[in-house]
């Protein structure tokens, strides 16, 4: 259900409404096919934890667009981590785990003049891919 509340700023809650509806903060890893539904759930996660970070960004909130950016990220590892998860998904995270990264680089470029937290995140993602990558 989607609530339209019109305002001075026009339809701004309509559109965090339709974002939320399709944001999750957990990535689905329950599938029928997972070798031909992984990459599109994976990509559909990603964009809308992206697509989250943008509307805060846009409205000036810099401390929520990180918390969504850094969930995404957080999320991708730990299911790259999960002996549990089907391998398809965990490949596609692993393939697809770029995306927060760079995000979250352009962020701490804008928002900070040390890349120090970017990097630390960076290295936290190239361990935890070197060792529970399920295709050595």
């Amino acid at each position: 259900m989607i609530t339209i509340i019109i305002t001075s700023f026009g339809f701004v809650f309509m559109q965090l409404a339709t974002l939320l509806q399709t944001y999750r903060a957990k990535l689905n890893r329950h599938c029928q096919r997972p070798q031909l539904e992984a990459p599109l759930l994976v990509a559909e996660y990603i964009s809308a934890g992206i697509g989250m970070a943008k509307w805060y960004e846009r409205h000036n909130n810099p401390l929520l667009q990180e918390l969504y950016l850094k969930n995404t990220l957080s999320e991708l590892l730990e299911q790259i981590a999960d002996p549990l998860v089907d391998t398809a998904i965990r490949k596609q995270c692993m393939d697809q785990l770029f995306k927060p990264l760079l995000a979250l680089k352009r962020f701490y470029k804008h928002h900070h003049t040390s890349s120090r937290q970017f990097l630390k995140l960076q290295r936290d993602a190239c361990q935890t891919c070197q060792q529970f990558n399920p295709f050595y």
